[in-house]
C-alpha cells in the first residue's frame, strides 16, 4: 500500500495485462489515434480483463484518443496501445490516424502574434 493507504500494483502488472507483450500489434496505433466502439451483440469473452471491458465501455460513450483512454484508465499508454490493437484486431473498436498536417506560415504566425499579446 502507498503512504495514502490506497492499493498499489506491482509493475508485474502491465507485463501480465499485455500477455507478456511489449508493442501493439498494429503499429501503426499511436497515443493520438481516436477510437470508436464498434457495434456489437456478441459479448466480450469472459477471459477479457476488466481493463479491456472499460476500455470498451469509454469509448462507447464517443471518441476518444488512446492518450484520453490511458489517463481514464490510469495505465501507461504502451499497455493500452496494446489492448486497443486487441480490440481492433477482434472488430470491437475502430482506429482512426490522425491526419496531421503541417501548418501554414500564416497560422504559425498568427499564433505568435497571439502569444505576444497575452
Amino acid at each position: 500500500m502507498s503512504e495514502s493507504g490506497e492499493y498499489r500494483d506491482t509493475p508485474l502488472r502491465p507485463y501480465v495485462l499485455t500477455g507478456g507483450r511489449a508493442g501493439p500489434s498494429d503499429p501503426r496505433v499511436g497515443v493520438d489515434t481516436l477510437l470508436t466502439a464498434n457495434d456489437s451483440e456478441t459479448p466480450l469473452p469472459l477471459t477479457a480483463s476488466p481493463q479491456t471491458r472499460a476500455l470498451l465501455r469509454l469509448c462507447g460513450g464517443g471518441v476518444l484518443s488512446v492518450a484520453e483512454a490511458a489517463a481514464h484508465l490510469d495505465l501507461p499508454i504502451s499497455v493500452v496501445r496494446i489492448l486497443v490493437g486487441d480490440l481492433v484486431a477482434a472488430g470491437r473498436l475502430q482506429a482512426h490516424a490522425g491526419s496531421f498536417t503541417d501548418p501554414s506560415l500564416e497560422l504559425l504566425k498568427e499564433v505568435l502574434d497571439g502569444l505576444r499579446d497575452l
